[in-house]
């Protein structure tokens, strides 16, 4: 059942915006569309490579961007690329500002990529910030693997993945470009790793035209490039010399070239979370009252491009697609699930990987093993320990609009949003035998009377059941909506969503 006790619900429900998840999303689309390969484990630790103490000391491009929402300055990007007798060295930084709550929060993205002549990937340090939260990933390319190390909160992971000499490092995209050779109806398809969350995308890129552009107030003509992944694109505006200058992405998403002293200066009033949240901010005309109770409710996603990855299960239905123009309109029936053990037989196939430990889910960290010991003692049955730790990690995390990079980390930090919730519950929850799994949708809040994306656990019991640590609900309502399950590389899919589908509510039981 539904905890009512825990809390103000609505005060809650005002807190659950990823913050984390779509900054990020929204950071990296206007540069690259991604999604994550799949990774196994791997024991063995990157080498300290050699070619970190190269020498690279001809400086060939130090270039400034500033990065702007609807017209404000949300960030800068700087990148220097360095020529050295055995390849290149590229550095290059990135940094966000937002208020939240009051304060201004930055995050923070760097890294160091080594290339050899012909732009062959040959490793990469990066360092990822957000409000003082720091993820440091390197990474070594030995014959076709890429052997990486993911450190966050003091617990380190190691991990494999393929890499072939046709995969390059999307801190060297604009170097790629330069070389491919720029005409009017090219088109390339590039495999492309984004190094801070340890992508590889498949990226189309085509010339679309020349055309004239004023950047720094300079009249120039360029060519204007499409970047596509899957349904998800940006444009970008290049050199003849290979050189980007301005790219766009999303609504109101942009970064271009600017001279160092215009890059680095932000505006007096930095642009707040809820600019984000009103961007992604899902409002239907009909609103929602009490939606912790909802029990059933029948609604229509509006402006799907692909009705085909809506997600069916035991809570919610397809009722019907209906094409509108170059979209769908999908009616949907969800259902509130009461949290109970239809079996105690684990015989789902491929279990085992909701069982596994991954950077994000430190399910075989001491610290994360004794609590969930702690937490679970003297519990037998499978769902009295969920809702054990279900109700844990309600009370244990503060509900502040930043998110962590690991359970780990919001176990010591004892902070987080939506993501920290899931990632710490998963670690546990997994730590004590129970399969576990992390969905992203959308939710109904009251503060904004209208549907917010969202993260939350499932485990299971005989059938996936889902509950919600951030709401502190064990049977989750039914204004809960989930579009996509996975991790990272599933839940950036959200980016089909986000500022593009809208709702209409049929029927609120």
């Amino acid at each position: 059942m539904i905890q009512k006790t825990r809390g103000k619900r609505k005060e809650e429900r005002g807190k659950i915006f990823s913050y984390f998840l779509l900054l990020t999303s929204c950071f990296y689309i206007f540069s690259l569309p991604i999604n994550l390969s799949s990774c196994k484990e791997n024991k063995a630790p990157p080498d300290n490579p050699t070619f970190i103490n190269s020498e690279y000391n001809n400086i060939i491009s130090d270039k400034w961007m500033g990065i702007y929402f609807k017209g404000s300055k949300l960030g800068f990007t700087n990148s220097v690329i360095f020529e050295g007798k055995d390849g290149y060295k590229i550095i290059s930084k990135a940094i966000i500002k937002m208020k939240a709550l009051g304060e201004v929060q930055e995050t923070s993205f760097s890294q160091e990529c080594y290339l050899t002549k012909d732009l062959r990937t040959m490793g990469f340090e990066s360092l990822n910030q957000i409000a003082g939260h720091r993820q440091k990933i390197s990474g070594v390319v030995k014959g076709n693997k890429l052997h990486m190390e993911i450190a966050s909160a003091g617990a380190v992971s190691k991990r494999t993945i393929d890499f072939d000499n046709d995969t390059h490092l999307a801190g060297a995209l604009e170097l790629v470009i330069s070389k491919l050779g720029l005409k009017v109806g090219n088109k390339y398809n590039i495999k492309t790793f984004m190094e801070p969350i340890q992508a590889i995308v498949p990226l189309q890129i085509e010339i679309k035209k020349k055309e004239k552009i004023e950047i720094e107030g300079i009249e120039k003509e360029v060519f204007y490039l499409e970047e596509k992944f899957k349904e998800l694109s940006a444009g970008i505006w290049v050199t003849e010399d290979g050189e980007v200058i301005k790219e766009v992405s999303l609504e109101g998403l942009e970064s271009r070239k600017e001279n160092k002293d215009t890059a680095l200066k932000f505006d007096r009033e930095i642009i707040p979370v809820s600019s984000l949240i009103t961007f992604s901010l899902i409002k239907p005309k009909k609103e929602i009252k009490e939606p912790h109770t909802v029990k059933r409710l029948r609604l229509k996603l509006k402006n799907i491009s692909n009705p085909n990855i809506i997600i069916e299960d035991q809570r919610q239905k397809v009722l019907s697609k209906n094409q509108a123009g170059k979209f769908y309109d999908v009616e949907m029936e969800v259902k509130s699930q009461k949290s109970e053990v239809r079996s105690q037989k684990l015989e789902e196939k491929n279990l085992e990987k909701y069982l596994e430990e991954t950077p994000e889910i430190q399910s075989d960290n001491p610290e994360i093993k004794k609590r969930s010991e702690k937490i679970t003692a003297g519990e037998t049955d499978v769902l009295s320990k969920a809702l054990k730790i279900n109700k844990w990690v309600y009370d244990y995390l503060d509900k502040k609009p930043v998110d962590t990079f690991s359970a780990v980390d919001a176990l010591k930090s004892k902070e987080g949003e939506c993501q920290s919730h899931s990632n710490l519950f998963a670690a546990l929850s997994r730590a004590s035998g129970i399969p576990t799994k992390i969905v992203a949708g959308i939710v109904y809040s009251e503060d904004y009377n209208g549907f917010l994306y969202h993260a939350w656990p499932e485990v299971y019991m005989g059938e996936w059941i889902a509950l919600d640590p951030t709401l502190g609900e064990d049977e989750v309502d039914a204004t809960h909506i989930k579009l996509v399950e996975g991790g990272w590389e599933e839940q950036l899919k959200l980016l089909h969503y986000i500022g593009k589908v809208g709702i209409e509510i049929i029927e609120v039981n």
